[in-house]
């Protein structure tokens, strides 16, 4: 089963978000920073069904006040997802039912982070369970409290989710301790010699050196011909080929 997970920052990349899309033909595709508005266009474009978290709102006014105050969060697509859900490892949903401001102002968006999983029906009808979720970004990678706590929370809501795939943006870089938690419980598949999964070109900041993009796998599973796919968003795609040992 093919995998995609992109962060694709909202609606700034979607000709080649869709290209690649195209051109692999995944059986499961999650994203992050997936506008609510965009939902029902991806389902309709991919063919897929799915299910959408929405978990903050965009709020980063200096850079792209066009998008400011639209609900974003993350999603699964697949052919047949035979059930699904999500669950807020921090804050919940009625957050997001406050008003743009009062959502600002409070911060809620570092009080709030959620994860969608999918069941996805593969092969011989054995199902595979994909989950994703995004995590605080911090200033240069540094480890904050705040990450900490969403890891830990996060890791927390995991124990409960039985075995499956989890992708992502960790914002956090792998070798730190944020990343590592994870890293300490669940197989990393990003292949070492990956330095960064932040596409050079497409990111508004330059330079930036960090593995924050994410595959791991609980024991039941194991990944294969892990990539990453640049030239997509201002994150890389991760593509791989799940497997099922059980």
């Amino acid at each position: 089963m093919k995998l995609i997970s992109i962060n694709i920052e909202n609606n700034l990349h979607t000709e080649t978000v869709l290209a690649l899309l195209r051109k692999e033909k995944p059986d499961v595709v999650c994203l992050q920073e997936l506008l609510e508005e965009d939902f029902d266009f991806y389902k309709k474009e991919l063919g897929f069904e799915g299910v959408h978290q929405v978990w903050s709102y965009w709020n980063n006014q200096k850079n792209y006040p066009q998008l400011t105050g639209k609900r974003q969060g993350v999603a699964i697509f697949a052919k047949k997802i035979v059930d699904s859900g999500s669950v807020f490892y921090i804050g919940n949903e009625e957050n997001m039912s406050k008003p743009f401001d009062e959502y600002l102002a409070k911060e809620y968006s570092q009080k709030n982070r959620a994860l969608a999983w999918a069941n996805v029906q593969g092969d011989e009808g054995k199902p595979f369970r994909f989950i994703t979720t995004q995590l605080p970004v911090t200033h240069e990678g540094e480890v904050t409290a705040v990450q900490i706590e969403a890891i830990e929370a996060l890791l927390r809501e995991l124990k409960n989710l039985g075995e499956f795939v989890l992708c992502g943006d960790t914002n956090a870089p792998r070798g730190r301790e944020a990343f590592s938690r994870l890293a300490e419980k669940y197989k990393d598949n990003i292949p070492l010699e990956y330095k960064t999964s932040i596409d050079q070109n497409l990111h508004k900041v330059k330079g930036i050196q960090f593995m924050v993009d994410c595959l791991f796998t609980t024991s039941s599973y194991k990944a294969s011909n892990v990539r990453l796919v640049d030239g997509v968003s201002d994150h890389m795609a991760v593509v791989a080929e799940i497997n099922k040992y059980l």
